[in-house]
This record gives C-alpha cells, sequence and structure tokens, in this order.
C-alpha cells in the first residue's frame, strides 16, 4: 500500500511538472527589409537595410502564483551582405532576461531605452529606413553627418521596469556606466517615459540623460486617429554633448487608400544653438501585399543637406554641429519590400 502511495506521489508530481512546462513559450520571429535608394546628401545609391532587419527569440515560463520569467534575445543584421549590423555586439538588438508578475515587468541586460517608445511614435515611419525621423532623438539624418544624436535607441548594462494600469504605460531604465564610452566616466545613463494609448489616440512624454556629459533630451509626442487620415506630432529639446542647445519639431501623417495601401509623410526640423540643421520633408507610399510582406517607394528632400556636420571645427576649436561651408543635393528616394515572420 505505501509503495502505491509513494507511485501515485510520484505521477502527480510528474503531471503538475509537465503542466508547467505546457505552460513555457518559445517564440522565433524576425523582419527582413531590403531598399534600394539614395541618401539626401549623397550620390551613391546602394542596398542597404530599411526597417532594421532581425531575428530573435523571446519565451516565457509559468512560475506559478501568477509570476513568470521571460527572455528576449535579437540579432540584427545587414540583407544585402549578411553582415552584423552591429559589428561589436551578437545580440544587438536586445539582450534581456527578469520576471514578470503583479509589479510589472522588470527585466536586465542589454533593452531599448524608455525614452524611444516616445520619440518613435511621432513619426508615421517608425524611425525606419531612409525617411525615419532621427530628429526626434535630437539627431538627424545619416546623410547630415549622423549619428550626433542626442541618445540612442539601447543602452548596455541596463536595468529596466515596465507598467501597465489601463490606458497608461510607465517605463523607466537606468544602467551603469559603459568603460567604453569616455574611459568609464561620465553620468549614469537613465529615462523614463509615461504614455497614454486607445484605438484613436495616443500621447507620452519622455525623458532620457545618456552617459554623455551635459547630454539631456525630452520629448512629448502625439497621434489621432480621424479615420481617413492619422495625425502625428512631436517637440523635443535639450542639450547634446558640447552644450548646444537642441530642438526638433515633427509633425506627419498616415492616410490609407483602401483595405491595402497607405500614403505617409512627415517633416521635421532641427536646430542647434539657433542653427536650422535639417529641414526635412518626406512623403512615402506603402503597399501590403499580405498582413506580413509589404512593398513601399519613399522620397525625401532637405534643403540643409550636408551643410552640417558633427565633429570639431579645426579653426575655432568649438565643438559639435559646424557648418562645413558645402551643400549636396537635398533629394534622396527609396524602394524597398519589408517582409515580417
Amino acid at each position: 500500500m505505501k509503495a502505491k502511495q509513494q507511485l501515485l506521489v510520484l505521477a502527480t508530481a510528474a503531471l503538475g511538472a509537465s503542466s508547467v512546462m505546457a505552460q513555457s513559450s518559445v517564440t522565433l520571429y524576425g523582419i527582413v527589409d531590403l531598399e534600394v535608394g539614395k541618401y539626401d546628401g549623397s550620390t551613391a545609391i546602394r542596398e542597404n537595410t530599411g526597417a532594421t532587419s532581425r531575428w530573435g527569440l523571446k519565451g516565457s515560463e509559468d512560475l506559478g502564483g501568477g509570476y513568470r520569467a521571460v527572455f528576449w534575445l535579437e540579432q540584427q543584421f545587414n540583407p544585402n551582405d549578411g553582415t552584423f549590423y552591429n559589428s561589436s555586439s551578437f545580440f544587438s538588438g536586445r539582450s534581456t532576461v527578469g520576471l514578470e508578475g503583479w509589479f510589472g515587468h522588470f527585466v536586465v541586460g542589454r533593452d531599448v531605452n524608455a525614452s524611444h517608445y516616445v520619440e518613435s511614435s511621432a513619426d508615421p515611419f517608425g524611425q525606419d529606413g531612409l525617411v525615419a525621423g532621427y530628429g526626434a532623438r535630437g539627431g538627424i539624418s545619416q546623410a547630415n553627418g549622423g549619428p550626433g544624436q542626442i541618445d540612442t535607441v539601447r543602452t548596455n548594462n541596463s536595468a529596466n521596469y515596465v507598467y501597465t494600469w489601463a490606458n497608461l504605460t510607465l517605463r523607466a531604465m537606468v544602467a551603469a556606466r559603459d568603460s567604453n564610452i569616455q574611459g568609464g566616466a561620465g553620468s549614469i545613463p537613465y529615462s523614463t517615459s509615461l504614455v497614454y494609448e486607445d484605438p484613436k489616440l495616443k500621447f507620452g512624454v519622455s525623458w532620457i540623460r545618456p552617459q554623455n556629459y551635459n547630454a539631456h533630451w525630452a520629448y512629448t509626442a502625439g497621434q489621432y486617429d480621424l479615420g481617413f487620415v492619422r495625425l502625428y506630432g512631436g517637440y523635443g529639446f535639450g542639450q547634446n554633448t558640447f552644450q548646444q542647445v537642441m530642438h526638433n519639431q515633427m509633425a506627419g501623417f498616415a492616410i490609407p487608400t483602401g483595405p491595402y495601401g497607405m500614403v505617409r509623410g512627415t517633416f521635421s526640423h532641427s536646430t542647434a544653438d539657433g542653427h536650422t540643421i535639417q529641414c526635412r520633408s518626406v512623403l512615402g507610399y506603402v503597399y501590403f501585399l499580405s498582413k506580413r510582406t509589404s512593398v513601399y517607394v519613399d522620397g525625401v528632400y532637405d534643403a540643409n543637406a550636408g551643410k552640417y556636420t558633427y565633429r570639431t571645427n579645426s579653426t575655432t576649436g568649438a565643438s559639435g554641429w559646424q557648418p562645413t561651408g558645402t551643400s549636396s543635393s537635398g533629394t534622396g528616394f527609396t524602394v524597398g519590400m519589408k517582409q515580417a515572420f
């Protein structure tokens, strides 16, 4: 009888373990986006990734009692030649592990800054590709001397917290100083954001202080769906590493054209110490071949293309956005295809 009881206990434990394992999940996902085009301020036509091409694994395990263990690994790559998007990092998109529960979501590792969720929401292109609204990060387009932006999209060695209550989502990030930047000196990086979202309205505010001394950036952005058009807007201000006062204004729209097409456009204006370093207009069209596959064509014009670059002036010794004394063709275009899985 005792042996039968022990066998029953073991069988019950095995079934319990199987039940827990059945509530674990791992998802493989990715995006391959390849575009052919020319940056504003450049004469070269080349292939490049539009939305950053990537593949990843994310998963969770039910720990019981309403708690879950979670992880996220994401690698970015250049689809035109198969190389790493970030040559110094394998999982450059994300590399996190943590817990979820009644307290919210908490992970550590390399993660997206809290501020990015607000900055990208001002741009109907989602800060993807040639037409990306980099000005929302306190920077400008690649052709105009980037990166030079005040903040980046991701931070290493970070602790990240997310809590959602009804339509409100609070995010916060703090990180250790990176020894590869300024010899480990500088500020402790942190960022925070608060976003309200419902089917028609999205509005958020954010703040980020990266590691570099002096730099900080505040941004507010919103979207509103009128049915026939979704409107976008954003405004940011702050200071870059070289203590230049930065401002950005962005406005955009997305107009559905039938069940499968959409016209998108933006206007972005950025200044450094009162000097216009970018005045950029974008117009594009995307057509969805399926729920996961789309083709697109975009055009861009910036009258200030090539007129400024992020450097130290050898004559004056001043650092930051400096005039080049030259200008380039302000037009750019891209034609691409995106496939998600």
